[in-house]
């Protein structure tokens, strides 16, 4: 069953473009283990940060198109990504560090 799922994929999707979206199931897979450890480490938010960054870089480049578009375009994209996710990480890891110095 699982062999036939795979044929049939690969043949619509390019080697490359197959191998990154494996990857990124891999990564989504990794984050779902982390947050079901229920690690509310600050550690633990900058990896699962470092994974969403990995992520939207692949899907942005592969999956969008925009690898081949012009450098404005790319820069946009990927700085509201990249900002939104380190804002997000900021917030989380401050309020990890905040609520560990009141239960002291």
């Amino acid at each position: 069953m699982l062999t036939n799922l795979y044929r049939s994929a690969h043949k619509h999707f390019s080697e490359q473009t197959f191998n990154i979206w494996l990857r990124l199931i891999a990564l989504t897979l990794l984050s779902a283990a982390i947050a079901e450890t229920g690690n509310s480490s600050v550690a633990a938010t900058v990896f699962v940060c470092l994974i969403v960054i990995v992520k939207a870089h692949w899907v942005i480049d592969v999956f969008m198109g925009l690898k081949h578009t012009s450098p404005l375009t790319r820069r946009i994209v990927k700085g509201y990504f990249y900002g939104m996710t380190l804002l997000v990480g900021v917030i989380v890891a401050y309020s990890q560090i905040s609520f560990q110095g009141l239960g002291q």
